[in-house]
């Protein structure tokens, strides 16, 4: 290692030294499940816990006259990307039926099931014929030219399907899985359901099979994205034909994936771990499963599996596959360890290799919850030093990537932070996309293993003082102290308690109209009697520590009546860069009437405010 790169590290480890090695999995777990309800797009239900997201794309499918509103947006971005959202909930339903007493013991099984069932229903919608499924909402091009909140979004999201002239086998292939496995995972919960998953899930498997193509082909605009494998689509097509086996029992399914092995030609060389355009990993392991007594499918999945054990790792112990774990190496080694605890969990307790399994699963689990050479835990707001400036465009609330707070608006509870390089390197900076990206996959192979080893009665409970700090679940409400102090040319507002504002506008009534605001502003209502002012582009945002900012303005009377009271809207507005509209949208922020300078006792919240945000979080039944 260069002796810069040994400098950094040693000193990003003295600065997280602090941490203790969570092995809190019950807590984690319930963290990854909220970072899911981060990422729902469509009408938020009434119990959204996510107190920072609102409805959003509430047309969408505009384009097509269908309604596709619902789902995920994959990352940090404002696209629904199906393919990536369908491979997760394959993921999170297997664990759901397998590990279903892990999820029980955490308390955290209706909110699996409310995971899954919220993508699931817009699965649903989105295969409105046979030989029909929109595979995605929103252009990546377009949208990765904007950093917006996607309650403020103001650009096009265009949809796109596969269907007969058009083929996806991959992407229909995975939806398929996708919605037999929620079948079965729904099968004693609502049995109605259940068989509805089921009918969409034989039909998209029979579009997926009957009309061979990869989904790059028939949709270019996923091309540079999300993209089918070099390896094509037959993992998909052997995943599906697995999952409709074990949900049907029907004997068509397992001659099919049979035959489908027998074409393909990666199926006995492959060794890297499930992931969004890699089913092989999951196919060995499910064939294992449900052919126990075939020793061939056994002997396969333990063959993947030592690959898996014998592969690089990081200095400190993180599986590492160069090249691949460049982007997002915890989601790499997370998934990996998922494969190997779903094949533990099939063994007699007396084949030494089942210890083996769960211990390579609990070894990388642990690495991201903190035993790691930086002491880091990866998991955002589960300790003081997880990350806190994940690339996340809601969460963030700033003009764009590179914008202020440098830290994030708001906490992405739960979601997985990409990683650590080869050398276990890590920085916490927004811009390293590679590093700090965070995706419905990232968190799929981590909620699963989670899972796992809580059924394996692994673990233990987090001592009460790792789990005050600021941004702690559930999220306290502030102490209502806002300042404003007014002049004939500024006003200049102040939060304190910590009530960080990633925009801000200030309203006030007067008897004279404002005819013009420097740069640094931006007018909603200027010709009163009530006037409105916000920030304007990287103006600062209200940190919650008592730092100043200030809106310049001109008057246009030098006689006027200075206000007496103030409203201040935090985060109702969302400013991007130059060239690019605002977006005011004052019903997604917390407003406050502040009288006279404000402060302690001058301070009073527009809203239902509680002890938690949302309220209810904290409400007694």
């Amino acid at each position: 290692m260069k002796a810069i790169q040994l400098f950094a590290l040693i000193a990003a480890s003295l600065i997280f030294l602090t941490s203790s090695k969570s092995r809190d999995y019950e807590r984690h777990l319930e963290l990854s499940l909220l970072f899911y309800e981060a990422q729902r797009s469509g009408p938020l239900p009434e119990n959204n816990r996510i107190y920072w997201r609102h409805d959003s794309m509430l047309d969408a499918g505009y384009d097509a006259e269908i309604d596709l509103t619902g789902g995920y947006y994959d990352a940090g971005d404002n696209v629904k990307f199906n393919y990536p959202g369908a491979g997760t909930l394959t993921l999170i339903a297997w664990s759901g039926i397998d590990f279903k007493q892990g999820y029980k013991k955490a308390g955290q099984y209706k909110y699996m099931l409310d995971m899954v069932k919220w993508g699931t229903d817009y699965f649903i919608k989105c295969h409105p014929e046979k030989n029909v499924f929109y595979i995605q909402v929103g252009d990546g091009h377009i949208d990765h030219g904007f950093w917006y909140p996607p309650e403020f979004i103001n650009y096009p999201y265009p949809s796109y399907k596969i269907d007969e002239e058009h083929p996806g086998s991959d992407m229909a292939g995975e939806a398929a899985a996708s919605l037999a496995a929620a079948s079965i995972l729904f099968k004693d919960e609502d049995s109605v359901y259940s068989e509805t998953l089921l009918k969409h899930a034989k039909e998209l498997y029979e579009f997926a099979d009957e009309f061979r193509g990869d989904y790059t082909s028939s949709c270019p605009e996923v091309k540079d994205f999300y993209a089918t494998s070099k390896e094509g689509y037959y993992d998909e097509l052997e995943w599906a034909s697995l999952w409709l086996y074990r949900a049907t029992g029907d004997l068509e399914y397992k001659e099919k994936f049979e035959s489908f092995i027998s074409e393909d030609k990666n199926y006995k060389t492959w060794g890297t771990p499930i992931g969004w355009n890699d089913k092989y990993g999951g196919v060995f392991v499910l064939a294992a499963q449900l052919f126990s007594d075939e020793k061939k499918h056994l002997d396969r999945a333990h063959k993947f599996a030592q690959t898996i054990l014998e592969n690089e790792r990081t200095p400190g112990g993180l599986y590492f596959v160069p090249g691949m774990s460049r982007w997002g190496s915890n989601r790499h080694a997370s998934n990996a360890a998922s494969n190997l605890i779903f094949l533990a969990d099939i063994l007699p307790d007396s084949d030494e290799r089942k210890e083996e399994y769960v211990k390579f699963c609990e070894g990388q689990i642990n690495y991201i919850l903190g035993d790691n050479p930086l002491h880091i835990n990866y998991v955002v707001g589960a300790e003081e030093n997880s990350p806190k400036s994940v690339h996340h465009r809601a969460a963030s609330f700033t003009y764009d990537g590179n914008g202020k707070p440098v830290e994030n608006t708001y906490t992405l509870w739960g979601a997985l932070a990409g990683g650590p390089g080869i050398e276990d390197d890590y920085e916490d900076d927004r811009s390293d996309y590679e590093k700090n990206e965070v995706a419905m996959d990232y968190n799929a192979g981590f909620t699963t293993c989670l899972a796992g080893l809580i059924k394996f009665g692994l673990g233990e409970r987090d001592p009460q003082d790792m789990l005050h700090f600021e941004r702690a679940w559930p999220k306290l409400s502030p102490v209502p102290n806002i300042k404003v102090d007014f002049t004939k040319s500024a006003v200049t507002v102040r939060t304190y308690n910590g009530l960080i504002c990633g925009s801000f506008c200030v309203s006030f009534t007067t008897n004279t109209t404002i005819d013009k605001l420097s740069v640094n502003a931006h007018g909603v209502n200027l010709e009163g009697p009530k006037i409105t002012i916000c920030n304007g582009l990287e103006n600062g945002h209200l940190d919650g520590k008592g730092t100043p900012q200030t809106l310049l303005f001109r008057l246009a009377d030098t006689v006027f009546e200075e206000p007496e009271e103030f409203e201040v809207l935090c985060d109702g507005i969302h400013i991007p860069r130059k060239g690019q509209e605002p977006t005011y949208r004052p019903e997604y922020g917390h407003l406050y009437k502040v009288t006279k300078e404000g402060g302690l006792g001058g301070t009073e919240p527009m809203f239902d405010n509680g002890i938690c945000w949302p309220k209810f979080i904290c409400e007694k039944p």
